[in-house]
Order: C-alpha cells, then sequence, then structure tokens
C-alpha cells in the first residue's frame, strides 16, 4: 500500500530533527566560532568562563583549566584560550601554556581582521608566550624523505606531523629524537643537549644509513684487567729459610761429636788405669769412685754419639735441602774409624 503524503512529511521531518539532533553534539564538541555562536552557545561558554576566571583567582588552577575547557568546546574563543594558557601557566605546565598561548596568537590574529579588540589578545599571548619560551628548551627538526606513515618522537613524546616545522618543546638536558616508519622501524636518530632558552636545530634523514647502536667506551662497564694467577714462581727463598736450621742442628751434631770423643777418651784412660790396680778384674774398694766416674764417662761418650749422629745428619739434610734445583737427591752417611768420627755423603 502507497503511503499517504502526510506519513511521508511526517517521516521527513523526523529524519530532520535526527540529522539536527546528532549534527548539535558535533559542533559543540568543535567550538562554535564567536562571530556565528548563537546567544545560547555565548551564554553557557560565558557561564564556563566566569567559573574558569573564579577557580583561577582562587589559585584552582586545575578546575580553572577544566572550565576553560569546557568553554572552548562550545565557543572557541581567544579569549578564553588565553585564561587556559595562564592557568597552565601559573599550574606549573609549561610546555602545554606554550602551545596554548601559540594557538591564542594564531586565531586572535584572524579574529582581529574582522575585530579589532582580538588585536590585544594577540598581543598579549605574544608577550606573554615569549616570558614562558625563556623557561623551555626547544628543539628544530627538519625531516629529510620522510615515508608516508612516518613518525617522530622527541623525548619520548609523538609529535604531529603538522607541527614538525615549528619549535618542539624538549626536557633540558639529553634529549633523544626518533624517527621512524609506521612499522616502529629506526630511520634516523639524533641524541642531542637541550638548553633552557634555546631553540636547538637538529637535523634528520629518512634515507640516510643508521649507525648500528655501539656501546661507547666509556659506557662499557669495566670489570678490571684479565685475572692472573697469582702463585708466585717457586723461588729458592722458601728453601733459604731452611739454611740456618742446618746450622744450628749440625752445630748440636758436632758438639755431640765432640763430647763423645772426650768423653769417650777419659773413659778409655779410666778403663787402662784399671786394669793396671785390678788384676783378673779384682779391684779394691778404693777403686769404687773410679769405676763409678768410669761408667759416668761412657754414658756421657754414648749420649753424645747419638746427638752427634742426629745432628751432623739433620744439618747436612737441612743444607742440601736449601740449595734448591733439580739435582738428584742427597746421600749421606755417617762414617766412623777408630781414630774419628765423621759423614760421607754425595750433594
Amino acid at each position: 500500500m502507497r503511503p499517504s503524503d502526510r506519513t511521508i512529511r511526517s517521516i521527513m521531518a523526523l529524519s530532520a530533527l535526527s540529522l539536527a539532533v546528532l549534527a548539535t553534539p558535533l559542533a559543540s564538541a568543535a567550538g562554535a566560532d564567536p562571530s556565528s555562536a548563537t546567544p545560547a552557545q555565548k551564554k553557557e561558554a560565558m557561564d564556563h568562563f566566569t567559573a574558569g576566571k573564579q577557580a583561577f583567582e582562587a589559585k584552582n588552577y586545575e578546575k580553572a583549566a577544566m572550565e576553560l575547557r569546557a568553554s572552548l568546546e562550545v565557543v572557541d574563543s581567544p579569549n578564553a584560550r588565553l585564561e587556559l594558557a595562564r592557568a597552565l601557566r601559573d599550574g606549573g605546565k609549561l610546555d602545554e601554556a606554550w602551545a596554548e598561548y601559540e594557538r591564542v596568537v594564531q586565531d586572535a590574529t584572524k579574529l582581529a581582521a574582522k575585530e579589532e579588540r582580538y588585536a590585544k589578545t594577540a598581543d598579549a599571548a605574544t608577550t606573554e608566550r615569549t616570558d614562558v619560551e625563556a623557561k623551555l628548551a626547544f628543539v628544530l627538526v627538519a625531516v629529510a624523505h620522510p615515508p608516508a606513515g612516518a613518525v617522530l618522537k622527541v623525548g619520548g613524546k609523538t609529535v604531529s606531523q603538522d607541527q614538525w616545522d615549528e619549535p618542539i618543546v624538549a626536557p633540558a638536558g639529553a634529549v633523544d629524537v626518533v624517527l621512524t616508519d609506521a612499522t616502529g622501524k629506526e630511520l634516523a636518530r639524533q641524541t642531542v643537549m637541550a638548553t633552557v632558552g634555546q631553540k636547538l636545530p637538529v637535523d634528520l634523514d629518512a634515507q640516510a644509513p643508521v649507525a648500528p647502536h655501539e656501546v661507547a667506551a666509556e659506557d662499557k662497564p669495566d670489570n678490571g684487567p684479565p685475572p692472573q694467577d697469582t702463585t708466585p714462581p717457586p723461588s729458592s727463598s722458601g728453601r733459604a729459610k731452611l739454611r740456618p736450621w742446618a746450622y744450628v742442628a749440625g752445630g748440636v751434631g758436632v758438639a755431640g761429636l765432640a763430647t763423645f770423643g772426650i768423653f769417650g777418651l777419659m773413659s778409655n784412660s779410666n778403663y787402662s788405669d784399671l786394669q793396671g790396680a785390678c788384676p783378673n778384674h779384682a779391684c779394691p774398694s778404693s777403686k769404687s769412685s773410679e769405676i763409678d766416674n768410669g761408667k759416668t764417662f761412657q754414658t756421657v761418650a754414648n749420649v753424645g754419639l747419638v746427638v752427634g749422629i742426629v745432628g751432623v745428619a739433620a744439618g747436612a739434610t737441612l743444607f742440601v735441602l736449601s740449595l734448591g734445583g733439580k739435582s738428584a737427591p742427597a746421600t749421606t752417611g755417617l762414617v766412623v774409624g777408630p781414630s774419628f768420627v765423621g759423614l760421607r755423603g754425595t750433594l
């Protein structure tokens, strides 16, 4: 069944109303031009503007910025944006304030051709922007041969392509300026030292070969020299320390042998006397003291012999060890003769 003309007109009216409703938020989100804003839009924008000014005077800069942004969403007025820049500046957000001042200068200069009052807004924004610039560092990036979809990052922050030709706020100190393609592959990089109050030029060429990233010598971890064997080489100093003990042992041995020789002679002499005075080994009682002395002389001589042998052998061994070297092991031996006692050996 064919719809009536009234039904068609109703459908068309509803469609137009729907389009109007849908279009209203879009227009509000963009902010109307001050010269074409409706009275209702101007009133709403003014309400937010007034609330923002009051918050600014109370030094509640965060609320002031929120209200002023709400005003700009209704009517994009350079005066409201100027107040927003001031709230950001006094709130310590100098980089955001500088960007808003830049926008104020551009918009107010355009509107000044129609309304002279905006010329004062542009002048105020220019003066205040200069003061903020003195507290910020900037880089001026020139990009050569950028491919489609290239991404520029300054200090880790992405910069939209329409701002590449403008001064870019950077943190003071070492700043990485990196250009990548749409996939994130690095095309060019420079690390510069940004200084407050200056605009540092940076040139990036997307077609220049990228140098391989190397760790600078001063950045390499210093692990010190390679480990070395600290074990001292064999030396004769340790063996040389045995030599004094060799002399001591040898001295004791010589003293023992000397004791053996002296008391042995005394014992032999005493024995000879007793043989003459005691025939058939029958000694009178008067000779008992001489017999005891003979026994004592023989005991001392025997002890001296043992001490002498041990001392001389130990001294000779220690002396040979103190010489070091790789010679064949030394051999020593005691030689006892009818008229002498000594050592014989090889070194």
